[in-house]
């Protein structure tokens, strides 16, 4: 039996944390021996982890404080793979190449590391890129959730013999209940056109672009809708505030996270996701495994791979609210077959997926 150990900063609410546990579920009924380590104690997945993966922290809040203890638990633990997630918890896991020479090293880059880190100091980005320069040659393969972030990773100098694409998995399910449930109610029983959005409430997600979009809707296009967005973070009172001054608080609704967003999906006439950036952006597979139209900005790396450069939905313009709002209003009157959708999901199953990464661990 393979033991294989994923290796991650915590597991709290995420889109990489998610698609781990996932994974994890997945090769443990197919009958490896699991484990996740973790550098922070956060867990907001308990309840979704399979009973036969074993579940361990470093219970640390700074990665580089860790150290020590990854040591030690390397030292005590023997795996034949060893799978970081996410820089910089990949560099720190040189150590396994020192402490048990016959472990195979799996990195996987879920980010598009370039675009994340923009906004940091020069001496930041070069010592990023000195770090992935040296310590990803370090690991036996790395596997990248897009091909946008494999070229991302190229241009730092990863070899290219070392990268691997593998498309993160649909996903199904989050684990809180929605803070405001008449929200949701006011949404599902509106005759109105019913968009829905799915993603933590942060910065890079750019919902500020979507609700200026909405507005123009309303007002060029003359279209009507309501508005779902579900999930919660950081950026909710400035969202709410937005909402308000752009007089749409009967039209746009944050209920928080569902436990799934899937029955959502499907009552829904539209998905939309307006990043300024994504790694992969799984939630458009979950939309299309529905049926369901996508509209997506132009983010790089995954949404234009997962909608096959626009001929599987529509792609507008990064943080461009009249392009969005155009394309919303196109993908509204001029949907997509969901037939065709339906397929192109099954491309992101769990099965085919998850058959790809046990070809990686064998």
């Amino acid at each position: 039996m393979k033991n294989i150990c994923f290796f991650l900063y915590d597991l709290k609410m995420g889109g990489a944390e998610k698609v781990i546990v996932n994974l994890a579920n997945h090769l443990a009924k197919k009958g490896y021996d699991v484990s996740l380590l973790t550098v922070n104690d956060g867990n907001d997945l308990e309840d979704l982890i399979n009973p036969d993966v074993k579940v361990e922290t470093l219970g640390k809040d700074r990665i580089i404080s860790s150290l020590p203890r990854l040591i030690y638990f390397l030292r005590k633990n023997h795996f034949n793979y060893f799978v970081p997630n996410v820089w910089p918890i990949t560099i720190i896991s040189f150590v396994v190449r020192i402490i048990s020479r016959k472990t195979q090293m799996v990195f996987i880059e879920h980010c598009d590391l370039t675009a994340e880190f923009s906004n940091r100091n020069f001496f930041f980005k070069l010592f990023q890129n000195i770090s992935i320069f040296i310590f990803y040659r370090l690991a036996h393969k790395v596997i990248t959730v897009s091909g946008g972030v494999k070229d991302d990773l190229l241009i730092k100098g990863v070899p290219r013999n070392k990268l691997e694409v593998i498309y993160n998995p649909r996903l199904s399910i989050n684990n809180n209940d929605p803070k405001d449930p008449i929200d949701i109610d006011k949404w599902v029983n509106s005759p109105e056109k019913k968009i829905i959005c799915v993603g933590e409430l942060k910065k890079n997600k750019n919902f500020s672009n979507l609700i200026k979009a909405i507005g123009i809707l309303h007002n060029k296009y003359k279209i009507k809708s309501k508005v779902l967005i579900l999930g919660d973070g950081v950026e909710r009172d400035l969202l709410e505030n937005l909402i308000e001054k752009e007089d749409l608080n009967d039209h746009i609704f944050l209920p928080g996270w569902v436990k799934s967003p899937i029955p959502f999906l499907e009552m829904a006439d539209l998905f939309v996701l307006s990043s300024d950036y994504e790694g992969f952006g799984v939630v458009i597979a979950e939309a299309l495994s529905t049926g369901l139209n996508v509209v997506s900005t132009d983010c790089k790396s995954g949404p234009r791979e997962i909608l096959n450069d626009g001929e599987l939905g529509t792609l507008c313009e990064v943080d461009n609210p009249g392009d969005l709002a155009e394309g919303i209003y196109k993908s509204l009157e001029n949907p997509k077959d969901k037939e065709i959708l339906l397929r192109r999901a099954e491309d992101f199953s769990m099965d085919n997926i998850g058959k790809q990464y046990e070809k990686i661990f064998t």
